[in-house]
């Protein structure tokens, strides 16, 4: 069991906020045999404080299961309890659309991915770019992200642009110090805003000392998860000066000790196109993590996980390439189809007729896919230059897009780029937006 997986467990147990990582690591080492000793060689931690920790932690699984648990018997009795709790997961599969717990049965691993950006958030003032659709996995991602720099031991601040105020978008200033707030509350910290904000030197080095000075003075380690950074493009100005700033940070990290404990994970749905210096962009370093469909054997995994043996043999026929086909690997509309499928009366006694036609229906105005359609189709109807490049591809699949039509289709979902060629995403959503806007 790693530190994500005992995390996940005492969360199914206990209420989130009697949690800490000293709870969650004397759980992890006593499941594997250890004893207080060695936890406490392990973790760094006092011997008295860990001795403490575990006590508190036992008593309040004695009171949860009602029978008394010590560090002696507390294995089999929270085995018995996470029986029951697959039991149920199986019974009553997770509707789809939230971002995924790491022991989820329904998450789709992506290995390589994952193991490429808990390397680099080891790296001193590293840079994580993590691009994709709505709706492709990025929260979920950026969440194991965040509990591998718990475990870590790392600080960690979530900036959720969409909880930003137009009028905060649209103003350096009132961002920055936004921004400066957020960071501040997250990691349990006085506000010291004014103290620090010198209109002399502007809010962007005003800002710098706030997070130099005072955010990361103790020395701790402190990852940053900027998401949605797209929807600052939509205000030029404050974009090159909010990139610029956080390239900066990144840059300064190189030759600043202080500036080195800050680690940058930018969660974002298309490349930027507002024009920016090569040398002031932050996506053109750090690492690159573009999250893709699922491919076949990623849904056929999937499958597995709400019981249905569906292999990736390459057969045109086989439910997986029907839902290739239709859905282009899209995790959150398969996943859609899947829960769908597992919760449908009378489904095992004929899977691809009842398959065929939940894909027919999900398109129509009450369907399984009619949200998540809705909401593309309103975004591209207020977008002139959008629907244009749409219709433009419909008529001529070699149709040249310029970049902010090719940058604002991929946003959607709606196209993919490849090799710097452009093709529909995903047939269910090209034909009915086709129905819909021609």
């Amino acid at each position: 069991m790693n530190h994500q997986e005992a995390k996940d467990l005492l969360k199914n147990l206990l209420p989130e906020d009697s949690l800490s990582l000293i709870k969650v690591e004397v759980f992890r080492l006593s499941w594997q045999g250890k004893g207080y000793n060695i936890i406490a060689e392990e973790t760094g931690y006092d011997h008295d404080y860990v001795r403490k920790s575990g006590s508190l932690l036992w008593q309040e699984l004695t009171e949860l299961l009602e029978t008394s648990v010590t560090k002696r018997n507390f294995r089999p009795l929270i085995e018995a309890q996470l029986n029951k709790i697959q039991k149920t997961v199986t019974q009553i599969p997770e509707y789809p659309g939230a971002p995924m717990l790491f022991s989820s049965p329904y998450y789709v691993e992506r290995t390589d991915e994952e193991h490429q950006a808990y390397a680099q958030m080891q790296r001193p003032g590293s840079l994580i770019r993590v691009k994709g659709p709505r709706k492709m996995g990025k929260s979920s991602l950026m969440l194991r992200m965040m509990d591998h720099a718990d475990e870590l031991s790392y600080k960690q601040v979530i900036l959720d642009l969409q909880m930003a105020d137009s009028s905060m978008l649209g103003d350096l200033d009132k961002l920055l110090r936004w921004t400066c707030l957020q960071f501040a509350n997250q990691l349990g910290l006085e506000d010291k805003i004014d103290e620090y904000w010198n209109e002399l030197i502007g809010p962007k080095l005003s800002c710098t000392s706030y997070m130099q000075d005072y955010l990361l003075a103790q020395g701790d380690v402190v990852v940053i998860a900027i998401n949605e950074v797209n929807l600052i493009f939509d205000y030029p100005d404050v974009s090159r000066d909010f990139l610029a700033l956080l390239r900066s940070w990144h840059e300064e990290a190189k030759h600043n000790k202080v500036m080195q404990g800050l680690r940058q994970v930018l969660i974002y749905s298309t490349e930027v196109y507002v024009q920016l210096d090569l040398n002031l962009s932050p996506f053109n370093v750090g690492l690159p993590i573009e999250l893709k469909p699922f491919n076949d054997e990623q849904l056929s995994t999937l499958a597995q996980s709400y019981g249905f043996n569906w292999p990736a043999d390459g057969s045109i026929q086989s439910p997986i390439r029907v839902l290739q086909t239709h859905l282009g690997g899209h995790p959150y509309l398969t996943q859609l189809v899947f829960y769908t499928l597992a919760t449908k009366e009378g489904f095992i006694e004929s899977p691809s007729e009842t398959l065929q036609q939940v894909l027919k229906e999900g398109s129509e105005s009450n369907g399984l896919f009619s949200d998540y359609l809705q909401h593309i189709l309103v975004a591209i109807m207020n977008n002139q230059d959008a629907m244009s490049a749409f219709r433009k591809i419909r008529k001529d699949k070699d149709a040249k897009l310029s970049r902010i039509e090719m940058y604002q289709l991929e946003s959607l979902g709606v196209v993919k780029l490849q090799n710097g060629q452009v093709s529909t995403s995903c047939k269910v959503i090209s034909d009915f937006l086709a129905s819909q806007i021609g």
